[in-house]
């Protein structure tokens, strides 16, 4: 598969990593030729120095014959306009994918709107404040995902010296941890890998865990202390489009628990006007006298979400330290303060780069896939996969089908909104969305299980 990528900047070389190592052929192009000499140092990769506007370095990148590509650089109108190019004058072309954060350009559909032939639209966004919302509605929050189709949570935790998962196997958590979950990766000094019944959890080991949403409280609540009941009283600092994404996605009621700092006067009157149920604060949160005045450190949650990635860490971190029981930083520009987030003590750091490529992964990956989710760095993925009426193991029972240690059917939600963590006896059934987890080193396997020509297992 050869994969065109418009942008070699911190979305497109991530992205193009990911690519890579599944042994697909990446070819970038960029206007700048310093981008260009450091995706070729960093990356097995061609490198084409140009306009992605431009039809000549269209061709010359490869664009006639290739089965994907993808416009990720800072600016909307050339993404827009470069996956237009290209769906109209290479017609061979199987998916244009582009970045765009300005829905406006997408008029009333928005990302269901077709547009200039161009296969999807991608907000990054969007994706972060639709991640954010899920940390809300769940109360889980380091490394977390959630599923909303297949309503299970992921979430991450390391294992401690007398931890409640070290030194037993995982059939023995089982036998003494009750509850609807699964752990479908362990990353071990480095190295991630799908356990086993009779694999040994160690200290150090971090694990991967997936919970029934419906119980999700009552089971993480024995084997961690990640989760609050409720988070009454929420300050977003910030009042940029993923705010507006976050509030629009939200009821009177939930509006009422919220309140938006911003320093901007003009800023705060139009969040004030467009969602009239919530508190909006005009202050600059830099101003110690502000938190003092406001008693910030009285607020159950913070979310730092303004266009500054050190900004939102500070705030994140010092309100922590002040009182506030829990903090959420965004990272737009700099996925490095991801592990200082979690030194500085902040609940959850939300990448937007993370968010992006794991949505357009999903597309790459092809139909039948509602949404996918990377954790340990990209090396454990899950899918939510909506079961067809051609799936080839209509019908047939998990215990018939071999998953050969390469899959995990983590969770089913039936086409009869009943959700459940399956066992041999399961029959696959059209309309049911299965929670499927693999190493990315085996995402082959996956997407052959899930393909409509792949070979029996």
């Amino acid at each position: 598969m050869k994969v065109v990528i418009f942008g070699a900047g911190r979305r497109g070389l991530r992205l193009a990593r990911h690519l890579i190592e599944e042994k697909k052929q990446v070819v970038f192009l960029d206007a700048s030729s310093e981008r260009c000499a450091a995706a070729v140092a960093k990356l097995d990769c061609l490198a084409v120095c140009g306009s992605a506007t431009d039809l000549d370095m269209l061709r010359e990148a490869g664009c006639e014959d290739a089965d994907a590509v993808i416009s990720v650089t800072d600016s909307d109108e050339t993404n827009l306009v470069s996956c237009g190019i290209v769906a109209a004058e290479f017609p061979k072309v199987k998916q244009t994918i582009a970045a765009i954060r300005a829905i406006s350009y997408l008029g009333r559909g928005g990302l269901d709107t077709a547009i200039l032939g161009i296969s999807h639209i991608v907000n990054p966004e969007q994706e972060a404040a639709s991640r954010i919302t899920g940390i809300l509605e769940t109360g889980v929050f380091r490394d977390f995902e959630y599923f909303p189709d297949a309503q299970f949570v992921m979430f991450t935790r390391k294992v401690g010296v007398n931890g409640p998962f070290t030194g037993k196997t995982l059939a023995d958590i089982r036998k003494e941890i009750p509850g609807r979950y699964v752990l479908p990766g362990v990353r071990r000094k480095g190295h991630v890998f799908t356990p086993s019944g009779d694999t040994v959890i160690r200290e150090g080991d971090e694990v991967a865990i997936i919970v029934d949403d419906d119980e999700s409280n009552d089971t993480l609540r024995s084997i961690t202390e990640i989760i609050d009941d409720k988070l009454f009283r929420i300050a977003i600092v910030g009042g940029t489009r993923i705010a507006n994404y976050m509030f629009t996605q939200m009821d009177e009621h939930e509006l009422k628990r919220i309140t938006l700092i911003d320093k901007s006067a003009e800023v705060c009157e139009k969040f004030v006007s467009d969602f009239p149920g919530l508190l909006v604060l005009n202050g600059s949160i830099t101003d110690e006298a502000f938190w003092d005045e406001e008693r910030i450190g009285s607020y159950d949650l913070i979310v730092a979400i303004t266009e500054n990635d050190e900004l939102n860490i500070i705030v994140a971190s010092y309100a922590k330290r002040i009182g506030v029981r829990r903090s959420i930083a965004l990272i737009k520009t700099n996925n490095n303060y991801l592990q200082l987030s979690e030194a500085m003590d902040i609940d959850a750091a939300i990448s937007i780069t993370d968010a992006t490529v794991d949505t357009i992964t999903k597309y790459l990956r092809g139909a039948g896939i509602q949404s996918l989710h990377s954790i340990f760095d990209g090396d454990l993925e899950v899918y939510e996969y909506a079961v067809s009426p051609d799936f080839r193991y209509i019908g047939r029972k998990l215990s018939d089908v071999s998953l050969k240690g390469k899959a995990i059917i983590a969770g089913v939600k039936s086409a009869a909104g009943n959700n459940f963590i399956p066992d041999g006896s399961y029959a696959f059934s059209a309309g049911d969305t299965l929670l499927v987890a693999s190493t990315h080193q085996n995402y082959d396997f996956v997407q052959d299980l899930f393909s409509s020509h792949g070979a029996e297992q």
